[in-house]
């Protein structure tokens, strides 16, 4: 049996490096989340998390992924998430605009990507930026919402034709079209969806999505244990990112979700 600890919200993560996934309950709802940063001896997580109160006792679940290529991308993710703590008198994309305002303010150079989700009144909406995303799966495997990466080669797979194994090997999937602390960034928010019994909400940085085929992250979620779940994901992404075979998707990265 698989021991886990247990989180209670709210709460922020920064810098952080999980060996097994951490269980959260908010009312009747319960969640597991795991960060850590990529397996390559050089520990410098640029994940942050969040799972917080919002307006009207929303559930908000948070990854922020600082981008690498550019100065204080850790710091930026924090910045974010931290932001979430104003939930409760102003909107989530209220939160975000203001974070890249201020930025665009101090001069202070950086950037990060973002996905972040509300359940308020059993609907499910999902706001983001960048890359990172969110998965809304029924219990019979059915995809019933999943976000589109701001990114060349996330838009050339949805719109273009690009299949998804092409896309998941490209050398520029790592490029975004779209982040915080770019003054021409913009917020995705989705239609809201009204979660039936047994869907399972993933919000999750790219270190989740470009190490499967969507289908597999399908297929593990729709175990009715999420911590098993949850363990199947960290174990099978390490793996991948650890040995880095050619016939399935691997790219080692920071693994938020």
């Amino acid at each position: 049996m698989i021991e886990t600890l247990v989180l209670t919200p709210p709460f922020f993560l920064f810098d952080e490096e999980f060996d097994v996934p951490r269980r959260f309950r908010h009312d009747t709802q319960e969640g597991f989340c795991f960060t850590r940063s990529k397996p390559d001896g050089y520990r410098n997580n640029q994940d942050a998390m969040a799972v917080v109160s919002g307006i009207d006792d929303a559930l908000v679940l948070a990854v922020a992924d600082g981008l690498g290529g550019l100065p204080n991308g850790a710091k930026v993710a924090r910045r974010v998430v931290e932001s979430l703590a104003s939930l409760t008198f102003a909107s989530l994309p209220e939160c975000i605009q203001s974070v890249n305002d201020a930025m665009a303010s101090d001069g202070f150079v950086g950037g990060c990507t973002l996905a972040a989700v509300e359940i308020v009144r059993g609907q499910v909406v999902v706001h983001h930026v960048g890359d990172a995303g969110a998965l809304v799966v029924s219990d019979s495997g059915a995809v019933r919402l999943k976000t589109v990466p701001h990114s060349p080669v996330g838009h050339a797979e949805a719109h273009e034709g690009l299949g998804e194994a092409a896309a998941l090997s490209h050398p520029q999937r790592h490029v975004v079209s779209n982040m915080i602390g770019d003054d021409r960034m913009w917020i995705e928010t989705s239609a809201p969806v009204t979660l039936q019994p047994g869907d399972t909400v993933v919000v999750a940085s790219d270190g989740l999505w470009d190490n499967f085929f969507r289908k597999e992250i399908v297929d593990m979620v729709v175990n009715d244990d999420l911590l098993v779940v949850s363990q199947a994901i960290v174990n099978q992404a390490t793996a991948r990112m650890t040995a880095m075979p050619a016939s399935v998707p691997a790219k080692k990265d920071d693994l938020s979700f």
